[in-house]
């Protein structure tokens, strides 16, 4: 993906490949940056923290100037390189919207990763697989939250709107570039087989409200789409936002 350059914001989509338990993906955070420095939206799952950086310093943005990382949710897949940021820079500030705090910060168990069901998982896998299974699930971090987000928040970089979209988790946010008509969508909307779609059943403990949350996209000019599963979606992306949102 090129960069965009309008208004000096500039935007790329990274690609972190992972091998989880034998299954091959990709996941793919955001780095946006200005004279202001650069800001990550989500980080990776554990492990991939070498392979962040490589990415990021082939963007061209060094990896000490990023100043601060947004978290659209609390899932593992967006949070688990996230000590190693700090480690490396314990200048940056970590954002999330008000109701992920208490799950980020330890205060209640992570919603989808409750001992139970990391107990589940890993017996679910290949008795081979367990022991470094049980391993990455104990290294799932919890941190402190620099700056609490709300819906609407006008940040005072990039030109980032908040826009709060709840169901996946409780504080899932997206982020509006309005100089880029960008969407960065977290795992609100997916890309399967080149088609836009929303967020996967499966890993959506509230439905009903994260299709919800799909009509107050609608009411943003959105041209592309940047998915963490599946990459960009573009152009005219409005248009099937809207197919998605009056199904």
């Amino acid at each position: 993906m090129p960069c965009y350059m309008e208004n000096q914001v500039k935007i790329q989509m990274l690609t972190l490949d992972v091998d989880m338990f034998g299954v091959q993906s990709e996941v793919h955070p955001t780095l946006i940056w200005d004279q202001t420095g650069a800001t990550l939206v989500d980080a990776g799952f554990p492990g991939q923290f070498e392979q962040l950086m490589q990415a990021v310093t082939k963007a061209g943005v060094p990896f000490t100037q990023i100043k601060r990382v947004i978290i659209t949710h609390q899932d593992w897949d967006h949070i688990g390189t996230l000590p190693a940021i700090a480690a490396t820079n314990n200048e940056v500030k970590i954002y999330a919207h008000s109701n992920e705090k208490p799950y980020l910060e330890g205060t209640i168990p992570y919603l989808k990763m409750t001992p139970e069901k990391i107990a589940v998982r890993v017996q679910s896998l290949p008795e081979e697989m367990r022991a470094k299974a049980a391993a990455i699930f104990e290294s799932i971090p919890t941190f402190s939250i620099d700056q609490v987000l709300a819906d609407g928040d006008k940040l005072p970089f990039h030109e980032i709107e908040i826009i709060h979209t709840p169901g996946h988790t409780p504080g899932h946010v997206c982020l509006y570039v309005k100089s880029h008509r960008l969407l960065v969508a977290g795992d609100q909307l997916r890309i399967e087989n080149d088609c836009l779609v929303g967020p996967a059943e499966i890993y959506t403990p509230d439905m009903p409200t994260a299709l919800q949350s799909l009509k107050k996209l609608v009411a943003y000019d959105i041209e592309h789409v940047i998915c963490y599963h599946g990459g960009m979606y573009g152009p005219k992306a409005s248009i099937r936002i809207a197919e998605l949102a009056n199904t």
